[in-house]
């Protein structure tokens, strides 16, 4: 499922500086004019890469992501290129130097088929030497601290809930929860993420042709108990 009344609510609930960071890590780990974003949000990434002279194909499964996106492209005065894209169902008319799948979008493909396919799409649509960047929830995350996970906030505007439950192991259903007072518009959404071991990633991206696959937790050092890992992997130059 992907986004719908959620995403004009969604950068209300990030912090900026975690898109910062993002932007200093990409830097640090590549070279490249032209790049690809897989699950591109409301554009928060894409924009600051438009900003620093890069070609920017930002592309999502959700409608109102995009809109939002496009909405804030326009405030920058930055040039994306917007489309609604299937991750796992994709081609491009011709390869480029990144391509970028981040804040856990992967963990929204449900069933191990969508995440090699999806491999797969990318794998083609790099260029020789090209990098693949994305990252996961961990299964220590979804195992320990989203488990039976309540957040709940309200003020005289807006009337929060987050419930998160384990169906699985690396495997949770969230429940989004939002009314907005001002506007008088309630948000009521459901989603679901899947993980696995870090080890069937590697295998996976392995299998496909990637090599130089480099391993980070949370933008430092690779540590098994941690939120987010990311993943730096390198296409092969023929």
């Amino acid at each position: 499922m992907s986004y719908e009344a959620f995403a004009y609510y969604y950068d209300s609930l990030m912090e900026p500086q975690f898109y910062d960071d993002y932007f200093d890590f990409i830097n640090k780990h590549c070279q490249f004019t032209e790049v690809l974003e897989l699950g591109c949000g409301t554009g928060e990434i894409a924009i600051r890469l438009s900003k620093d002279n890069k070609t920017v194909f930002a592309t999502d499964l959700s409608t109102d992501m995009l809109e939002v996106a496009r909405q804030k492209a326009m405030y920058h005065n930055v040039d994306l290129k917007l489309q609604k894209v299937d991750m796992s169902d994709f081609v491009t008319s011709y390869p480029v130097d990144l391509i970028l799948c981040l804040c856990d979008s992967i963990n929204y493909l449900l069933d191990e088929k969508a995440v090699m396919q999806t491999f797969a799409n990318v794998y083609r649509s790099l260029k020789n030497s090209g990098t693949f960047i994305f990252d996961i929830d961990s299964l220590y995350k979804m195992n320990v601290i989203l488990s039976d996970y309540h957040e709940k906030d309200e003020d005289e505007e807006f009337a929060f809930q987050w419930d998160v439950s384990l169906i699985d192991e690396g495997y949770i259903k969230h429940h989004v929860y939002i009314h907005d007072k001002i506007e008088n518009e309630i948000v009521d959404e459901v989603h679901y993420q899947k993980t696995y071991d870090i080890k069937k990633y590697i295998s996976w991206l392995e299998e496909i042709g990637f090599h130089s696959i480099e391993i980070f937790s949370d933008f430092h050092e690779y540590q098994e108990k941690c939120e987010r890992i990311i993943f730096v992997c390198q296409k092969e130059k023929v």
